[in-house]
């Protein structure tokens, strides 16, 4: 077709589109007139009301249907209820009410363990230790025992004197002035040497704990068994926890999250079975106390659990590790201390644990390789030569590790230029392997393992691009682990 008749065919077409618009114009004018005068009739006007309740009870029926019923909608009621009940602890003004006290308080428990919180002391202002120890005593649970191991100097008396006043109105207080100050892990041991609970919480003196906490740590044993527990928490500033500084959400128990970075840290409690045969805080990893006890413990424990909710208030301040860990130079040194042995105690060698850029307390562990086994990387693929030419290519000139073969398992392409590709790539590591047959992806992958050598399988999308040089490394140090059955 030349240009003359190309331009006749195109004038054509655009004089039957005018024609057509001018034609739906006309009807649109005439419908606007129609609708116009059904709106300005008197019965129209007459019948509003009833159709706006018709529209409603239409769309509410809607609703119904789609949420299964009137069964359904109750559902949805009772789940948003539970929904709103649930995420009450997440703001700092969301105590419970005077209902939900009173409800909490005469919860009749099964089992009400009592509960030994120990608080080791120093030389702590007395609005810290007020605060500190009226959240113990605004607990909806209320049996508790609280273990204070006093270590202040003699220009501190005042510490002394405060906490025999309180232990003397409150049988459920304990205290003891020690001759000397043993750090945190020794004055926290000789709280525990007070303890009398089935459980044991560890609280530091400078901190404000939610009223509801032990009344949820208590249920969560009662019907998970739960044998070590923590929650989530929050630092704040000043004397008001309102003005919140962070908030950590925490996820559920992880060990190799938890040797890289101790996400658990407050409140820990935790059955004292878990202790037997073992110290609580040991004096040469002071200042990671915490995170060395956290790791043997939660070893040791069956059920770990949990709870959602922000439930502890970390005061920051001058020299507080909340505030800015440089104040306490030496945490940092203990706490790849603690690690370290964490990592003995599971038998691993010759691993590396190094400060990461996001905090010096946020570790990068490397373990050791055992051997060069070999790796057989699994690339399902159709058409797409691009993206495959992408991935091959950053996979042969960015990996460090060099043992590796590459399977591509060849699904119905279509062009010409993926199988001259393909020729192109075959070598001594480089496989093409034909499936026939309808699109399976499982049967693909499948089919690629079954030709595959290695010791080791990686499945690899052909989309992807290495953009890390130790890439395959980092994987395997974790799949030769006798605990880890996949690395992703």
């Amino acid at each position: 077709m030349d240009y003359k008749e190309l331009y006749e065919k195109e004038h054509i077409k655009s004089a039957d589109l005018a024609s057509r618009v001018a034609q739906l114009e006309e009807e649109n004018d005439y419908l606007q007139f129609r609708l116009d005068r059904i709106h300005n009739n008197s019965l129209w006007k007459a019948t509003g009301g009833l159709r706006k309740c018709f529209h409603f009870v239409s769309r509410q029926a809607s609703r119904l249907k789609n949420c299964g019923g009137l069964k359904g909608v109750v559902a949805k009621i009772k789940y948003k209820k539970r929904e709103k009940l649930a995420m009450k602890n997440y703001g700092t003004n969301s105590f419970p009410n005077e209902e939900e006290r009173k409800y909490e308080e005469e919860y009749a428990f099964e089992y009400r363990p009592l509960i030994s919180i120990l608080v080791p002391l120093y030389n702590t202002p007395q609005n810290f230790l007020s605060a500190m120890m009226g959240s113990v005593k605004d607990q909806t649970y209320k049996n508790w025992q609280l273990c204070l191991a006093d270590g202040s100097d003699d220009q501190h008396s005042d510490v002394k004197e405060y906490c025999l006043k309180m232990a003397e109105a409150d049988e459920r207080i304990s205290y003891k002035k020690l001759e000397k100050n043993e750090g945190i892990s020794g004055n926290t041991n000789k709280c525990l040497e007070m303890a009398k609970g089935e459980y044991i919480a560890l609280f530091d003196h400078d901190d404000i704990l939610h009223p509801s906490v032990l009344y949820e740590y208590v249920k969560a044993i009662n019907e998970k068994n739960a044998d070590y527990l923590y929650c989530d928490e929050t630092t704040f500033a000043g004397d008001d926890i309102n003005r919140m500084l962070t908030m950590h959400f925490k996820p559920d128990y992880a060990p190799d999250n938890l040797r890289a970075n101790n996400y658990i840290c407050h409140f820990s409690c935790f059955k004292r079975e878990l202790l037997e045969g073992t110290e609580l805080f040991r004096s040469k990893f002071d200042g990671s106390q915490d995170h060395d006890m956290i790791l043997r413990l939660t070893d040791r424990a069956k059920n770990i659990v949990h709870i959602p909710k922000l439930m502890y208030y970390w005061r920051a301040h001058a020299g507080s590790v909340a505030s800015d860990i440089t104040a306490k130079d030496y945490a940092i040194e203990a706490a790849r201390g603690a690690v370290a042995d964490s990592l003995r105690s599971h038998g691993f060698k010759n691993f590396r644990i190094s400060s990461t850029r996001a905090f010096e307390t946020i570790f990068k562990i490397s373990y050791e390789i055992e051997g060069n086994p070999l790796i057989s990387i699994v690339i399902p693929n159709k058409d797409h030569i691009d993206d495959l030419k992408r991935c091959i290519t950053s996979i042969r000139e960015r990996s460090t590790y060099d043992n590796y073969e590459i399977i591509i398992v060849e699904n119905n392409s279509e062009s010409e230029e993926i199988f001259d590709y393909y020729r192109s790539i075959e070598c001594d590591n480089i496989r093409i392997v034909r499936y026939e047959g309808r699109f399976n992806y499982s049967k693909i992958c499948n089919l690629g393992v079954a030709n595959a050598k290695g010791e080791y399988i990686l499945l690899l999308n052909n989309d992807v691009q290495v953009i890390t040089v130790n890439w395959l490394e980092e994987m395997l140090m974790y799949a030769q682990r006798s605990d880890v059955g996949a690395v992703q």
